[in-house]
């Protein structure tokens, strides 16, 4: 006996342009069907690996919920700077698609301001063990002097990665540009989650001069043991970084073949919360820019990393 049992679903995209400079989308029941792979990745570290966004919906206005100079980009994945918002904790679970049932995000500008808001409703997926979930971000950034800005940020999801209880991050950063080559980052933020209390916040400060003959950049990042964004991505906790890199870079007059040389050496310098050295990086580089844009160079690298166990 054949028989064929008909069955169908539906699903829709809106988007609406609220204002001018303010838009507004709305989703039920997203496909993501025809959205391309992720690549291959092997872990040899003992890191989380990063893989980025390449569903269209979330793509659009990404950089709206930049956070304290973290990027979503190529560099994320070695980056040790917290995400506090990546869309990615959306819709899937332990590598597994988890149904979007509703959700609506508006972004733009009003005025001197930079506004996104993002909610979200998840269902149910058995293999992976996820609940219904509410997701919930707001982001607002405000221009300051002329080329700077200050903003506030809050991420929530009502059911925590574990299924227990609920978390939640929230923290405040500033981007800072003065002159032509000088930029400061900063920024301070803390968790919420249900079962860890204590050691739960960060916070980062970053200078950046990129002058033409001399480069200097200097950072302090510090993040605690329970601090935990997880609708975000976290590449290492419980740390403290301080890096340091001086560069020389001149222009020689009696060299007409040379362009550029460069002299430069950095070290960065982490340690847990207890202040016990995990990892040490010394690199020097000495290069030959020349006017055909060849490059000849020297470089120099000595790492240390603690190995807990043999």
């Amino acid at each position: 006996r054949i028989s064929n049992d008909m069955s169908g679903d539906i699903g829709f995209d809106v988007k609406y342009g609220v204002t001018e400079n303010m838009t507004a989308d709305l989703t039920y029941n997203t496909d993501f069907a025809q959205v391309e792979a992720d690549e291959q990745q092997v872990n040899l570290t003992r890191f989380s690996l990063f893989f980025p966004e390449k569903r269209e919906f979330f793509l659009e206005n990404q950089g709206t919920f930049l956070f304290g100079g973290a990027t979503t980009g190529f560099n994320a994945a070695s980056s040790n700077t917290p995400i506090l918002f990546h869309s990615r904790q959306i819709g899937l679970n332990a590598g597994r698609v988890v149904p979007l049932e509703a959700g609506g995000r508006l972004t733009g500008r009003l005025g001197r301001y930079n506004l996104g808001v993002v909610g979200m409703r998840t269902g149910e997926e058995a293999q992976s063990g996820a609940r219904p979930t509410t997701f919930s971000v707001v982001r607002l950034r405000r221009d300051v002097l002329r080329r700077s800005s200050v903003g506030l940020l809050f991420t929530g999801r009502s059911v925590a990665a574990d299924g227990a209880g609920s978390n939640a991050a929230y923290g405040v950063d500033g981007a800072f540009a003065f002159y032509d080559n000088l930029t400061f980052n900063t920024y301070w933020a803390r968790t919420r989650t249900d079962g860890l209390s204590g050691s739960d916040s960060s916070y980062r400060a970053q200078m950046d001069y990129a002058g033409d003959r001399y480069g200097i950049q200097a950072e302090r990042l510090v993040i605690g043991d329970n601090f935990n964004p997880e609708m975000g991505f976290l590449r290492r906790d419980d740390m403290k970084r301080s890096f340091g890199l001086f560069r020389f870079s001149p222009r020689p007059q009696g060299f007409r073949s040379v362009r550029k040389f460069f002299w430069s050496g950095s070290m960065d310098y982490i340690t847990n919360g207890a202040d016990h050295l995990e990892t040490r990086d010394l690199n020097g580089e000495f290069a030959i820019e020349f006017q055909t844009s060849d490059r000849f160079a020297i470089l120099y690298n000595d790492t240390y990393d603690y190995l807990p166990r043999p």
